[in-house]
């Protein structure tokens, strides 16, 4: 549970302060393009007579940067300009870019302006200016670097913020465990001295329905207190006795113990179980697993009800299923049936002293 709620506030961060890195560059790299773009067509029509305004903001145009101008004349993609100085490169690159969607932007080393003449006809201008391309890329370059070095220490930070974060609530939840676990070892001395005394009196005064009484509840708060125990132990380690062993068989030798109470109940018990299925992982955990399982599908089956046990091995995984027949859960609870304590109906696990402890992380 801490490191699910670790990895969700890590990536929180992580998504969130990325999603805002990204965007700066973005509109950065943008701002840079449409800059140097209309700088240079500026600095153009300053050329030709026909713009007074200023150059653009954090750029410079300067008529040394300027290796030529070209203006080409197109009608339907076919280049009409009778100009002496139009190499077939610039004529290429013209005819490249006639039809683009926007009509300014750079091509190789050339920035160009796209102006509409008549019908068909367009008039394409191409500034060569090789530096301000470059000094373009450079800039766009380094900003996606610096964006990816941010996102890098984002990373490092989402990673000990989460860390922080979560520390209070990880050692909130270490001591109720050590409090579980201790709690529980001290309740099982007084429950031996009662369940013992208890005996010792029956014997004397024979069969009393108050000691049976007794005697009950022993049981049933033995059984808490252990579950407490596992409880505290599978939470308080994530180290895990893992041996191969035969799947197939363990479960077959819990069904087997449940078949007294489910013979009692008058439940149909029907197996589904391949032969000789191999799994490495702990397996006092896997039995108890199914274990609980088994329990809940014998409390929650009525009378001359149906549980069912299949186990099969798809490819790399196994399919352990244990159905049984019985009211459905609420479609409103179905998402909290793992929460640690909960219970759908309150009412009715405490008169069948069940604790909500059953839930378990393996």
């Amino acid at each position: 549970m801490i490191n699910k709620l670790r990895k969700k506030i890590f990536w929180i961060i992580q998504i969130s302060l990325s999603v805002i890195v990204i965007g700066l560059i973005v509109i950065f790299t943008i701002f840079s393009y449409k800059n140097t773009i209309t700088s240079s067509i500026i600095f153009m029509d300053r050329l030709e007579g026909k713009e007074e305004k200023p150059i653009g903001f954090g750029e410079k145009i300067e008529k040394r940067d300027i290796e030529g101008i070209y203006k080409i004349e197109t009608n339907e993609n076919e280049v009409i300009s009778k100009s002496n100085n139009l190499t077939d490169e610039i004529k290429e690159y013209a005819l490249k870019v006639v039809n683009s969607r926007f009509n300014e932007g750079y091509i190789k080393n050339y920035i160009y302006k796209i102006k509409k003449i008549g019908n068909r006809g367009k008039e394409i201008t191409l500034i060569e200016s090789e530096k301000t391309i470059k000094q373009l890329k450079i800039t766009i370059f380094i900003s996606f670097i610096i964006g990816f070095l941010a996102i890098i220490m984002i990373y490092i930070i989402a990673k000990k913020v989460s860390s922080s974060i979560i520390k209070p609530v990880e050692d909130t939840l270490k001591k109720q465990k050590q409090f579980i676990s201790d709690a529980s070892h001290e309740l099982k001395t007084p429950l031996a001295v009662i369940e013992a005394n208890s005996d010792v009196l029956q014997n004397k005064i024979g069969e009393n329905k108050w000691i049976q009484y007794i005697q009950n509840e022993v049981q049933s708060m033995n059984k808490l207190v252990n579950d407490l125990l596992i409880l505290a132990k599978t939470e308080n380690t994530n180290i895990r006795n893992n041996q191969k062993f035969n799947l197939s068989k363990e479960i077959q030798f819990s069904v087997s113990s449940f078949e007294s109470i489910i013979y009692e109940k008058n439940i149909k018990l029907e197996t589904n179980i391949d032969s000789n299925i191999e799994f490495i992982g702990d397996k006092e955990d896997i039995k108890h697993i199914i274990s609980i399982l088994l329990d809940n599908s014998v409390k929650h089956t009525k009378e001359n009800g149906k549980i069912i046990v299949n186990t099969s091995k798809e490819k790399n995984n196994i399919k352990i299923e244990v159905k049984n027949q019985g009211d459905p859960i609420p479609e409103e609870e179905r998402e909290k049936i793992f929460e640690r304590f909960y219970r759908v109906d309150k009412a009715r696990n405490r008169s069948e002293k069940r604790y909500g402890l059953r839930t378990f992380n393996s």
